[in-house]
C-alpha cells in the first residue's frame, strides 16, 4: 500500500477507473452501431482522471477538453443524462445542445468540455479568481493536452494565475509518447521545443513536474498535494502526465487499469471475486445509462430557443 492511501480509497480509484472504461465502452458500441456520431475517447487516461477528482468535491470545478468523459465520469456525472447528451437527447446535461465535445455537469461542478485546443485553461483561472474572490474553499481543476501548452492564452493563463495566486490546478496529459512508439522512432519535428511540460512550472515561480499517467497511486499523491496547496491559499501548480491513448481492451501492457489490477491483486487488496462484482455493477449501471439514452426524445426545435439567454422577470 502506498503511503497515505488506505486499502478503501485504493478499491475507490480502482472502481472509478473501471468505471470510467465501461462507460466508453459503451459509447464505441452505440457508435458502431450508428446511434451517435464521432466521439473522442479517453481511453488509457483513467488513471489520471480518477486520482485527481479523488481529492476534488462537488464545489471544486473542472475544465476538461475534447476528451472529457472520463473527468466527468470521475467527477460524479449523472451517467444517465450524460449518455441522453453523446446522443443529443433532450434529457441529456445539456439537454443535447452540447454533445460530447461540450458536455457539462453543473451539479458536480464538471464546467464544461471545450472543442477549443486550450480553451479550458482561461475558463478554468476565471473559476478560480471567482473562488478567490467570494472566499471560499473551492479549487479548479484545468486539463488540458502537449499541443494546447503551446498556446499563447495558456501560457498567458500560466503567468496570471502564478500572479494572482489564484486556486487552480493546471493538468496537462501528454499523449506524444504515442506518436513515437507508433512510429519507432523519434518525431522529427517535435511540437515541444521540451521533453517535459511540467518544466515550464518553474518559469512562472509555480511548482512543475512530470509524472508517469498510468500510476494511478503517484497521480493521486501528487495531486492531493497540489490541491491542498491551492486550498491553503498557495497558488497554482502545473502537474503533467506521460499517458498512452489505448483501444478498448486491458491486454495493452500500458493499460492502467492492468497495472493496477496486478498491483492490487499481488497486496491482497483486490479479489477476483470483488473485481468481477465490480465490473458487473458498473456494465448494470451502463446499460441503463444506455437504455435511458435510447429511450429519451429528441429535443423539438423550438428548444434551439430555449437555455440561451436568462430572461428578466
Amino acid at each position: 500500500m502506498s503511503p497515505g492511501i488506505s486499502d478503501e480509497q485504493l478499491l475507490d480509484l480502482y472502481r472509478v477507473m473501471i468505471r470510467i472504461r465501461v462507460f466508453e465502452n459503451g459509447v464505441r458500441r452505440l457508435i458502431d452501431e450508428g446511434r451517435c456520431g464521432h466521439v473522442s475517447l479517453s481511453t488509457g487516461g483513467e488513471a489520471v482522471a480518477a486520482g485527481v477528482s479523488a481529492h476534488l468535491t462537488a464545489e471544486d470545478q473542472i475544465g476538461s477538453t475534447h476528451r472529457p468523459l472520463g473527468h466527468l465520469v470521475a467527477k460524479g456525472g449523472d451517467l444517465k443524462r450524460m449518455m441522453a447528451e453523446i446522443m443529443a437527447k433532450a434529457t441529456g446535461t445539456n439537454r443535447g445542445k452540447g454533445g460530447p465535445y461540450h458536455i457539462f455537469d453543473k451539479g458536480v461542478g464538471a464546467l464544461g468540455a471545450n472543442g477549443t485546443v486550450g480553451g479550458s485553461v482561461p475558463m478554468c483561472a476565471g473559476y478560480a479568481l471567482a473562488n478567490q474572490l467570494r472566499g471560499n474553499s473551492s479549487v479548479a481543476v484545468s486539463y488540458f493536452g502537449e499541443g494546447a501548452s503551446n498556446q499563447g492564452g495558456v501560457q498567458e493563463t500560466l503567468n496570471l494565475a502564478a500572479c494572482w495566486r489564484l486556486p487552480v490546478v493546471f493538468v496537462c496529459e501528454n499523449s506524444s509518447p504515442d506518436v513515437q512508439r507508433m512510429l519507432g522512432h523519434e518525431i522529427d519535428y517535435p511540437q515541444l521545443s521540451i521533453d517535459d511540460v511540467g518544466a515550464r512550472g518553474a518559469a512562472y515561480g509555480i511548482p512543475g513536474a512530470t509524472y508517469e499517467g498510468w500510476d494511478v497511486e503517484k497521480v493521486y499523491t501528487v495531486t492531493g498535494e497540489a490541491v491542498e496547496r491551492a486550498r491553503d491559499g498557495g497558488g497554482p501548480s502545473l502537474l503533467e502526465f506521460k499517458i498512452h491513448r489505448l483501444g478498448s481492451d486491458e491486454d495493452d501492457p500500458h493499460c492502467p487499469i492492468k497495472r493496477f489490477r496486478e498491483k492490487l491483486m499481488s497486496r491482497g487488496v483486490l479479489t477476483e471475486e470483488l473485481d468481477a462484482e465490480m465490473r458487473d455493477t458498473e456494465a448494470v449501471n451502463v446499460k441503463e445509462a444506455i437504455d435511458f439514452a435510447v429511450g429519451s426524445p429528441e429535443p423539438e426545435p423550438i428548444d434551439a430557443h430555449m437555455g440561451v439567454f436568462v430572461e428578466d422577470d
